[in-house]
């Protein structure tokens, strides 16, 4: 009977441990596939970094949009290059820079270019010269200095930008066709300076992008119309991005979302007129 007893206390013993080795190995089952399950990969985006010259008429623009995609794609850098329209298209063609960003271009067909958004050259002129209007043909005879006087006799002073610039360009084509503009303009070499010596220049007149005009100048309606991008302003003009060939990689990622919903209302916010 002892021997009988020792068996079955044996015989539980080991049924107990049994059933603990089961309960050890059904816990390492429901673990198991938590430790082995694939864990989520973290991808680092290889530094890109993208040259870019811009017309110094839309560096405003630019500078909006990069920042505003850096701070999208961290890994994307920006070098954005000012210069007047002629200077970063030689930039460009010669390999200085990835991509620019142009309001006129001699030769579109050397680079591929795709409209961005559009803008407008404002004649503008001392706050104090007595006249709201000019149609082209009167705009046209004050920039070749045909006209010296305004109607309460103060002297026209015409202040342009440097031949290169892409608002010279357009003014030349749209305003002065086959004529020069007067060897007694004082030519400047930015926007900012143009705006600055034409707000302290009585009877001064001169031009800016439209999305320029501040205070201490007075723009001009040309044929009734204020300065504005629209389709019936004459001095519209195109904001082009361009690059030498298609682009690609991440240079075409920028530029599909600059034309896109995002880049397009950073754009109009930057083109607000003041």
């Amino acid at each position: 009977a002892l021997l009988k007893f020792v068996k079955f206390v044996q015989f539980v013993a080991l049924l107990k441990f049994v059933k603990f080795v089961q309960f050890v190995a059904l816990l390492f089952l429901c673990a198991a596939p938590v430790a082995c399950a694939p864990q989520p990969l973290t991808v680092t985006r290889q530094p890109v970094h993208i040259r870019l010259v811009v017309s110094d008429a839309c560096s405003g623009l630019l500078d909006e949009l990069t920042r505003a995609y850096h701070r999208a794609r961290p890994w994307v850098t920006f070098q954005v290059a000012v210069y007047n329209d002629e200077v970063a298209r030689e930039r460009l063609l010669s390999g200085g820079a990835d991509g620019g960003a142009f309001i006129w271009l001699e030769d579109p067909a050397t680079l591929w270019a795709t409209l961005l958004v559009s803008d407008a050259v404002a004649l503008v002129v001392h706050p104090e010269v007595p006249i709201e209007d000019l149609t082209l043909d009167q705009a046209r005879e004050l920039l070749r200095g045909r006209i010296g006087e305004w109607p309460d006799g103060t002297p026209v002073q015409v202040v342009s930008r440097e031949k290169g610039a892409g608002t010279r360009a357009v003014v030349q084509a749209v305003v002065m066709g086959p004529h020069s503009l007067t060897l007694t303009a004082q030519v400047v070499v930015s926007d900012a300076s143009l705006l600055a010596t034409v707000s302290r220049t009585p009877g001064a007149i001169g031009y800016v992008p439209a999305s320029r005009v501040g205070e201490g100048v007075r723009p001009l309606k040309i044929e009734g119309l204020a300065p504005a991008p629209d389709p019936n302003y004459p001095l519209t003009y195109p904001v082009l991005l361009a690059t030498v060939g298609e682009p690609t990689g991440e240079l075409r990622e920028w530029l599909q979302w600059a034309l896109g919903p995002q880049g397009q209302a950073i754009a109009e916010q930057a083109l607000q007129r003041k």
